[in-house]
């Protein structure tokens, strides 16, 4: 079966159900609502009084001093200073002095404990209020009922008045501490910068001394890149003295060791030295004289030297090459020559020296080039770093300009402030006028009792209306034939009406009339409330 829409008659009907079970429950709900309105209304009347006083103070900004200061190109917030003196006002030291000297406030301090309870709430019970036009309002609210309606109201006043003479004092007090708290922080953070200044360039010049194998004289990877050149150079001498000693190997295997020549040819006077080579020891004894005083291999005297030395070897090649020629006829003959002589080839000898030189050159630069490979591989590896030193570098860098330049900027804030010191000392920037001294105050000011009475009451009767609807919801009743068809299964023929006797219609009038008298006396001893809180509140006058 489809779900249809409450009608009117259903509502009705629920409306009704729940009116008769909140009547059969009525006592309860009348039970509620007096316990609840009188023990709310037994707590209302304890609450204590609340007094508050208040005091009113100009604060005339518009002085000389600022308008001379902003012309030097200094300035002189006066907002901010009267912010700093209403700040200092309520501060933990000052209210202390102010409870001890206070008689009845130093009464309820025993402990630290006490001490530090009653701070607390003053610091929230005073208020500094700005207003219009530079006035500003001083308020001080206290409930202690610890104390008596007349001592709250004399407490209140004397607070207010301290306040009020701290107020006006802190003005040169507070210029002056400032003034001197400013110097002192100024002080201190130039010295700290300094010494962080002195520290980062301690780390910058030890990094720098650590590192200076990348960040020394010259670019680190333009040194690689010297020294990658210089293998590049050492592989290539290598690669042509290994040709050149190729070719004194090849020329030494067509070169005898010894030269066969003319006993008349290779002798003379008496000696045992060809003519050629009496001419080739001269001419080389030559060339090492000039190679003596520095001359190089192009020098226009060691190029003759060695043109010279050049057509003698060729000369004593064609007199050897004649001589085995001779040499090799008589052999073919059958005879033997008289005139032959095995003597050391020097052309052999030249050869050889060669090439023990181009060998001892090319172990020499073989060696280097290991050297250089092993420096060219740890320049290689060491230049991966190079980055990351140059970024940390940078960074150190950054780090002390950062630190120097506040450095500047709080030195050129000290020598502000010693001049601001010096322009402030000739005159005053504020001047204050009390408008309104604080009086003690003739009634209290709170709480508010008489709504508190009322959201009871209202309170009182919804938690008894609230009862009963529960208590009947607990235990429901039918009370129509709707229902009871509603609730059973069974065809309901009709309805008999209760006949009530005389006796139980009165016994009925007199519960009916117990119950509103009983009602109406809630209302009754609300009024007796209301009215003991509007008569009754105490005058201190």
């Amino acid at each position: 079966m489809a779900a249809q829409g409450l009608g009117l008659h259903d509502v009705y009907q629920q409306i009704k159900t729940v009116a008769y079970g909140v009547w059969r429950k009525r006592w309860y709900m009348l039970v509620t609502a007096w316990v609840i309105s009188l023990l709310g209304w037994g707590g209302v009347s304890t609450l204590p009084y609340n007094y508050e006083a208040n005091a009113r103070v100009f604060v005339n900004s518009e002085t000389v001093l600022p308008a001379i200061a902003d012309r030097l190109g200094i300035k002189i917030d006066v907002a901010r200073r009267v912010d700093i003196i209403r700040r200092t006002l309520v501060t933990r030291p000052n209210l202390e002095g102010i409870v001890r000297r206070s008689d009845y406030l130093d009464r309820l301090v025993n402990n630290d404990a006490d001490r530090n309870a009653l701070i607390s709430d003053m610091m929230q019970s005073i208020r500094i209020v700005s207003l219009d036009g530079g006035i500003y309002r001083i308020q001080y609210e206290n409930s202690d009922k610890r104390l008596s309606d007349r001592q709250r109201a004399e407490v209140v006043r004397n607070v207010v008045n301290e306040l009020l003479n701290a107020f006006i004092q802190s003005r040169d007090e507070t210029s002056v501490d400032n003034i001197d708290s400013a110097r002192d922080l100024l002080q201190q953070s130039l010295r700290d910068y300094e010494e962080r200044l002195s520290e980062a360039d301690r780390i910058r010049a030890k990094f720098r001394q650590d590192n200076l194998e990348y960040l020394g004289q010259g670019n680190f990877v333009e040194r690689l890149e010297q020294a990658q050149l210089g293998l590049r150079d050492t592989r290539r001498q290598i690669s042509e003295l290994r040709v050149a000693q190729q070719t004194i190997l090849e020329q030494l295997k067509n070169v005898p060791p010894t030269l066969s020549q003319a006993a008349s040819r290779g002798l003379r006077g008496g000696s045992d030295k060809s003519e050629h080579e009496e001419r080739l020891a001269d001419l080389r004894k030559k060339l090492d004289q000039l190679k003596s005083l520095g001359l190089k291999d192009r020098h226009p005297d060691v190029v003759n030297l060695t043109r010279q030395i050049n057509a003698v070897k060729e000369e004593a090649r064609k007199e050897l090459e004649a001589i085995e020629s001779e040499i090799k006829a008589s052999g073919k003959a059958g005879k033997k020559s008289t005139n032959r002589t095995e003597v050391p080839n020097r052309l052999y000898e030249d050869l050889t020296v060669q090439n023990i030189n181009y060998l001892t050159q090319i172990r020499s630069l073989e060696q280097r080039e290991v050297d250089q490979t092993s420096l060219v591989k740890e320049m290689e590896e060491k230049a991966l770093r190079v980055p990351e030193l140059e970024a940390e570098l940078a960074q150190l860098e950054r780090d002390y300009s950062t630190i120097n330049r506040q450095y500047e900027e709080l030195l050129s804030q000290k020598q502000d402030l010693d001049l601001q010191v010096e322009i402030e000392g000739a005159d005053e920037s504020l001047s204050f006028n009390i408008l309104e001294e604080p009086v003690v105050p003739q009634s209290p000011v709170g709480p508010p009792r008489l709504l508190f009475l009322s959201f009871i009451l209202v309170g009182g009767l919804v938690s008894g209306l609230a009862t009963a609807i529960i208590l009947s919801q607990l235990r429901p009743v039918i009370v129509t034939v709707e229902q009871l068809r509603s609730h059973f299964d069974l065809p309901v023929l009709g309805n008999v009406s209760k006949t009530i006797s005389e006796d139980e219609s009165k016994k009925r009038s007199v519960e009916l009339l117990g119950f509103a008298g009983a009602f109406l006396l809630l209302f009754v001893v609300f009024a007796v409330f209301v009215a003991f809180d509007i008569f009754g509140a105490p005058s201190v006058g």
